[in-house]
């Protein structure tokens, strides 16, 4: 999955399916009058070096070869799943819970890929306090596992 998003040029369409949204967040989003694009989560280049950036990982927040290739498992088999709705952007946090801290992948329901196609995204991803996604006023738990 890494070598072959790595591989492509930033002006193809550089995005692969890396999960899908289930049943339970659908039903979330529809009631919410949320637009979901499409049912499938895509990761594209940009995505990844995001989530893989140096900066993160001299923090504790970036991810690992081995954390991002767990992503298509942790979405279909998340701990909990967060809805975050400020600043007109809609978020949804698939976490995996470990100890005090999460593995944080953020799925935006309303990207644009190469900015023409609409599709279902992941913007980033890193670990974080699991206390900073429980106790943000801007959150609503969606499912739990």
């Amino acid at each position: 999955m890494l070598d072959e998003v790595r591989s492509q040029k930033k002006l193809t369409k550089n995005k692969i399916v890396v999960g899908t949204l289930d049943e339970k967040v659908i039903a979330f989003l529809e009631n919410r009058g949320v637009a979901i694009h499409t049912i499938e989560i895509y990761l594209t280049s940009k995505g990844l070096s995001h989530l893989a950036r140096d900066s993160k990982k001299k923090r504790g927040a970036g991810l690992s070869d081995e954390d991002i290739l767990k992503i298509p498992d942790i979405l279909s088999n998340y701990d909990f799943v967060y809805f975050e709705n400020i600043k007109g952007k809609l978020n949804l946090y698939y976490c995996e819970k470990k100890c005090d801290s999460v593995l944080k992948i953020v799925v935006d329901t309303k990207a644009l890929a190469n900015r023409k196609e609409k599709v279902t995204l992941i913007k980033t991803a890193g670990y974080v306090r699991i206390n900073n996604i429980e106790n943000n006023k801007n959150t609503i738990e969606v499912a739990k596992r």
